[in-house]
C-alpha cells in the first residue's frame, strides 16, 4: 500500500525547551543544518507520501515560512553572486503539497486534537499517516521508515498501526507500554499502560506516537473524552481502543535510530547522533568529542 497523505502535529509550547520555545517552535530546532521537523517529512516523502498536512499554533507561522519559496532570500543571494546557495532551500516548497491548519487556543489541548483539526484533508483516503512533529526515526543508510511502516500495515491486513521500541527495565515507567499479542508472527496491540509501576509493565514495547489510521478513526475521536486527570485529549487512547475494538493494530519496530527532540539533552544527543553518521561531519564530530572529554 502506498498511503499519499501524513499529518504532522506542530502545535505545542515546548515548555521543556523555554526559554528558546518562547519565539522559536521546538520543532524547528535544528538537527544539525536543518529543523528536526524537516527528517520526518523527507522520510515521509521517499515513501511516496505526495501531501502533507502540518497542524500549527494560530500563533506560529515558522512551519509555513520554511516550507514556502522565499523570494527575497533567492533576490539577496543573486545580488550577493551566491546563486548557487539558493539550491539548498530550492526544493523544500515543491517536494509536496503543503497544507497548514491552525490550532486556536480554544480547542481542548492533547495530541489527539491535531488528528481531528485534519480530517477533512484524509477523510477520503485509504489510510494516511500521523507523527508528532519533535521525534523521527532516523536511517543512516537513506532508506524510509514511513515505507517500512507501510509494507507492514499492508501485509497485515491492519486496521491501524502504532509504532514501539524497546525499552530497559528501569525506563518502562516513563512511557506508555504496549499489551501484545502475537499471531503469524506479527505482534498485535491490545491495550497501552501509561507510566506502568515497576514491575507491572506488560511489555519492554514504548509507544513512540507514530501512527497509520484509517479514516474510521475519526469516529471514535468524536465520542472520545478527554483525559481524566490531564483534561486533555490524549492519540494514545485513540490508538487503544482501536486495538481493544478491532484487534487489528499492528506494532511496527522501527529499522532506524529512535531521535527525540523533546527535551535538551536528548535534542543534543539527536545532533551528535546524526554528525556521527554523515560523511561531511563524522570525521570532524569523533575529533572534537574526543578533545572534549
Amino acid at each position: 500500500m502506498t498511503i499519499k497523505k501524513a499529518i504532522i502535529t506542530s502545535a505545542g509550547f515546548g515548555t521543556r525547551f523555554l526559554p528558546i520555545t518562547k519565539s522559536i517552535q521546538k520543532e524547528m530546532l535544528p538537527i544539525l543544518n536543518r529543523p528536526l521537523v524537516d527528517y520526518i517529512v523527507e522520510d515521509c516523502i521517499k515513501a511516496g507520501v505526495e501531501e502533507i498536512i502540518f497542524v500549527i499554533s494560530e500563533h506560529n507561522k515558522q512551519l509555513v515560512h520554511f516550507y514556502r519559496e522565499n523570494e527575497r532570500l533567492k533576490s539577496y543571494l543573486e545580488r550577493m553572486g551566491k546563486s548557487e546557495q539558493y539550491a539548498a532551500v530550492a526544493q523544500l516548497h515543491t517536494q509536496a503539497q503543503f497544507q497548514f491548519v491552525k490550532q486556536s487556543d480554544d480547542e481542548i489541548y492533547g495530541t489527539a486534537t491535531p488528528v481531528k483539526l485534519a480530517q477533512e484533508y484524509v477523510q477520503n483516503e485509504e489510510a494516511f499517516l500521523v507523527f508528532m512533529g519533535d521525534d523521527c526515526i532516523y536511517n543512516p543508510d537513506g532508506s524510509s521508515e514511513a515505507a517500512r511502516m507501510m509494507e507492514l500495515f499492508s501485509a497485515a491486513d491492519a486496521t491501524g498501526l502504532a509504532t514501539c521500541i524497546s525499552k530497559p527495565d528501569t525506563e518502562l515507567h516513563k512511557y506508555g507500554i504496549a499489551s501484545t499479542r502475537s499471531e503469524n508472527n506479527l505482534t498485535y496491540l491490545t491495550d497501552l499502560i501509561e507510566k506502568p509501576a515497576p514491575g507491572d509493565a506488560p511489555s519492554n514495547l514504548a509507544n513512540l506516537s507514530k501512527y497509520i489510521f484509517t479514516p474510521a478513526i475519526f469516529d471514535l475521536l468524536a465520542s472520545q473524552q478527554p483525559n481524566a486527570q490531564s483534561g486533555e485529549l490524549f492519540i494514545t487512547d485513540t490508538i487503544a481502543e482501536l486495538a481493544r475494538q478491532t484487534e487489528k493494530v499492528v506494532i511496527h519496530q522501527p529499522h532506524g535510530i529512535y531521535l527525540d527532540g523533546g527535551n535538551p539533552l536528548s535534542w543534543l544527543q539527536a545532533n551528535l547522533t546524526v554528525a556521527l553518521h554523515e560523511k561531511d561531519y563524522a570525521a570532524e564530530t569523533r575529533a572534537m568529542l574526543k578533545e572534549l572529554l
